[in-house]
C-alpha cells in the first residue's frame, strides 16, 4: 500500500486577526495627566483551506505526477515499471495493490536492471463505503496520523536500513499515497513532496 509528498504532504492557511482597542480618560482639572492607552489582541485562529478544485482520477501513470518530477526520476535513471503506460504494466506485481482494488492505479518507478520500485505512487477513489477499511488498515500498520487541514495524514519516516516511507493523504474523495524504498528523514520529506505534487494534478480547478 502507500506518501503529503506530501503528505505530501498538504497547504493550510492561517489567518491572524489583531484588534487594537484604546481609550484615553480626560482628567480635571487639566494639569493631571491622561490615562494610559489599553490595548487588546484576538488569538491566531487557524482556518482549513478549500480544496484546490475537482478530483479527476488519473488512468495513465505520464497524468500522476508534474513533468518535473519525471525528470528528476530520469535524471536517477529511473524508469517507469508498472503501472499504466510502465515497462511490465499491470504484470509488475502479481496482486493488485490496495489502490487499484479501489479502481485506482499505482505506478512503480524503479531501476531497469531490478525487480523492486524504488518509488511507488498511488491515487485511488475514496468512497464511504470503503473509507473505514482503509483507516483500519491504517491503524493495523501502526503508522502516526495527523490533521492537516481538510485532509489526514498517515505516515511513517522509515529508515535506510529496513522500514520504507510511506505517506498516505486521505480526503473526502480521494486516498493518495507514496512509498519510497529506502527510508529516512529526507525520503520521508520527498514522499511527502511527491504527494503535494500528485495533488496539484489530480485536484483541477473547476
Amino acid at each position: 500500500m502507500s506518501s503529503w509528498k506530501t503528505l505530501a504532504v498538504l497547504p493550510t492557511t492561517v489567518v491572524l486577526a489583531l484588534t487594537l482597542a484604546g481609550c484615553t480618560a480626560q482628567a480635571e482639572p487639566p494639569a493631571a495627566p491622561p490615562a494610559p492607552v489599553g490595548t487588546a489582541s484576538a488569538e491566531p485562529t487557524p482556518t482549513p483551506t478549500a480544496e484546490a478544485g475537482v478530483f479527476t482520477m488519473p488512468e495513465e501513470c505520464a497524468d500522476i505526477t508534474p513533468a518535473s518530477r519525471l525528470t528528476v526520476f530520469n535524471e536517477d535513471a529511473m524508469v517507469l515499471l508498472g503501472g499504466p503506460g510502465g515497462v511490465f504494466g499491470s504484470d509488475f506485481l502479481s496482486d493488485p495493490t490496495p489502490e487499484e482494488s479501489l479502481g485506482g492505479i499505482s505506478c512503480m518507478w524503479g531501476y531497469p536492471d531490478s525487480d523492486f520500485s524504488s518509488v511507488t505512487v498511488s491515487v485511488a477513489p475514496m468512497l464511504p463505503a470503503t473509507r473505514s477499511d482503509v483507516l483500519e488498515s491504517f491503524a493495523s500498520q501502526g503508522l502516526n496520523e495527523e490533521q492537516i487541514g481538510t485532509a489526514t495524514l498517515f505516515y511513517v519516516q522509515g529508515d535506510k536500513t529496513i522500514t520504507p516511507a510511506v505517506v498516505n493523504v486521505v480526503r473526502a474523495e480521494s486516498w493518495i499515497s507514496v512509498i519510497t524504498k529506502v527510508g529516512g528523514p529526507e525520503a520521508y520529506a520527498d514522499a511527502l513532496e511527491i504527494s503535494d505534487e500528485v495533488y496539484a494534478e489530480v485536484y483541477q480547478p473547476e
